[in-house]
């Protein structure tokens, strides 16, 4: 069976960084800023309830929606396993 080619040196996680960035650009405005807030910014769900300004039951809930529809989006492109 053929190997798939690779791509040469940081270049693979150049690219996989730009699927994921444009996979989130794909998300609606309220899963971008909390997927922003809780796991680029490294802040607690707490801590996004506090800077988005809205209750923590909702940070919790698009939270987890977000996430399944990156996985989604992902999956599209190949970018899981």
């Amino acid at each position: 069976m053929p190997r798939e080619p690779r791509i040469a040196g940081g270049s693979e996680d150049v690219l996989r960084k730009a699927v994921v960035a444009e996979a989130l650009s794909s998300l609606s405005r309220p899963h971008r800023e909390v997927l922003t807030e809780t796991i680029l910014r490294d802040r607690t769900v707490n801590e996004a309830a506090d800077v988005l300004g809205i209750p923590l039951v909702t940070v919790k809930s698009r939270v987890y929606y977000a996430l399944r529809a990156l996985r989604v989006v992902l999956d599209e492109r190949g970018m899981t396993t």
